[in-house]
């Protein structure tokens, strides 16, 4: 199986603009970067996981356009377009400033810092895969920032994502090549594994540890 759609029906809750958005209903992928990035198998998905108005350029999951989240978290195409006016959205390839657009807008409406760490990483993945390094660095800079805001005011609500998070952490600074802050983190994790079945995260920080130490990137 690999990547597949569905049309589907959004109000816009920015500006109130009706239109129809490919959705994922299903995915495959076969490995993933030290970061997490999959590697997809068919059509690549990433782009589409976020739903965009084509009014106000107004980014978000397909929960965020729902009757809730439209009354409970105001915000206006003026924010957008204010967004839209940072020089860095100049910088980066379409499929990432949908990612940015929607980190920025949870940043404004009080999300969790996890979710907007999140936001900026799949940016980053975006990036990527447009051979945008420079756009890459800033989106990892960002999400660095809200996963450790994450980690550090516990707004990690799945406990056994802790570990995950905080060698993400670590990979992010190493990728950044900043191997001080890389060790740091990478060194950490073991002091929150809780589950041993998790195990797995264990090898993969002490490879990517080694790696920093080595100076290889």
């Amino acid at each position: 199986m690999v990547t597949s759609f569905k049309l589907s029906g959004f109000t816009c809750p920015a500006c109130g603009a009706i239109f129809e958005a490919r959705t994922v209903t299903s995915i495959t992928h076969q490995g993933q970067d030290s970061d997490f990035l999959p590697h997809y198998l068919g059509e690549n998905p990433l782009p589409f996981f976020l739903v965009q108005c084509p009014e106000c350029d107004f980014s978000g999951y397909p929960e965020d356009y729902s009757l809730e989240s439209r009354e409970n978290r105001k915000v206006s195409a003026a924010q957008i377009k204010k967004i839209l006016s940072l020089p860095i959205c100049k910088k980066m390839p379409e499929e990432a400033l949908k990612f940015f657009i929607a980190a920025k807008l949870y940043e404004e409406t009080g999300r969790n810092p996890y979710h907007i760490g999140n936001l900026y990483l799949r940016g980053s993945w975006c990036c990527r895969l447009r051979e945008n390094r420079k756009a890459e660095i800033e989106l990892q800079q960002l999400a660095v920032k809200y996963l450790k805001i994450a980690v550090e005011k516990s707004t990690i609500s799945n406990p056994d994502n802790l570990p995950v998070v905080t060698y993400l952490i670590g990979e992010l600074y190493r990728r950044l090549e900043d191997r001080k802050s890389a060790r740091e983190w990478f060194g950490a994790v073991e002091e929150v594994i809780i589950d041993p079945e998790q195990q797995w995260i264990l090898e993969l920080t002490q490879k990517q540890a080694e790696l920093n130490e080595h100076f290889i990137n």
